[in-house]
């Protein structure tokens, strides 16, 4: 029995969730940030993961990176892909209506990340979770799967990302890899107002770590890496 399988079985019971998907009519559409970063690469190529957790999804783009890594290192292995597909307080701004695409004022965007892993030709290595971010920790660690490479992207506040840390870092497999999305370092400025580029993400980042053992801590172009021990 594949990984896949084996979390099919545990999470929906068998069930395939991209039985009878139409994805066809709907237009690929990968746009993220920072979604094809070589941490993501090099966590799969390091560690050769059987479990993969993505903790804050959008559209799927930095899923389709590690997904193809592992097809192409022909490992037995899945990414659950995890998110509300509602988007967040960030989102709901004129210039991310297209992206939300509503119906009758709900977001869509869960069809256009199953379409996008179909036009990839990824299926077999993804299992989407459509849970909040604390939800799914609870249910990972009630059917017990531990995750070898953990990809966290999901808010963007000092108290959710704490929060992650704290569920997330601990289910990590010993050897594992945590890859941490929007670290910027000190500084770092955007816009004409030269406010820091998410500031309580890294805030976050620093004193959970600062606290807590590992291995390494690397970080560039809007992402960190931290090694745990084994």
């Amino acid at each position: 029995m594949t990984a896949r399988q084996q979390i099919l079985d545990t999470l929906f019971f068998g069930r395939e969730p991209f039985a009878g998907f139409a994805w066809q009519d709907i237009p690929r559409d990968l746009q993220g940030w920072h979604s094809g970063h070589p941490y993501l690469t090099r966590a799969i190529g390091e560690v050769r993961p059987r479990v993969v957790v993505e903790v804050g999804v959008w559209k799927g783009a930095s899923v389709v990176t590690m997904a193809k890594e592992m097809q192409r290192l022909g490992l037995d292995g899945a990414i659950i892909a995890i998110d509300t597909w509602l988007g967040s307080a960030e989102h709901y701004k004129e210039k991310f209506v297209a992206d939300m695409d509503f119906e009758f004022g709900h977001p869509r965007l869960y069809r256009k990340f199953l379409a996008n892993v179909c036009h990839e030709g990824l299926t077999d290595y993804v299992v989407p979770l459509p849970l909040d971010s604390i939800n799914a920790y609870e249910l990972l660690k009630m059917r017990g799967l531990r995750p070898d490479v953990l990809h966290i992207d999901a808010g963007h506040d000092y108290a959710s990302v704490m929060a992650d840390l704290k569920a997330w870092w601990p289910e990590l497999a010993p050897g594992g890899i945590l890859i941490g999305d929007d670290y910027f370092k000190a500084g770092f400025v955007q816009g004409l107002l030269g406010k820091e580029k998410w500031p309580e993400v890294r805030q976050a980042f620093d004193e959970f770590f600062a606290a807590n053992a590992h291995t390494v801590f690397e970080s560039g172009d809007g992402k960190c890496l931290v090694g745990k021990p084994r």
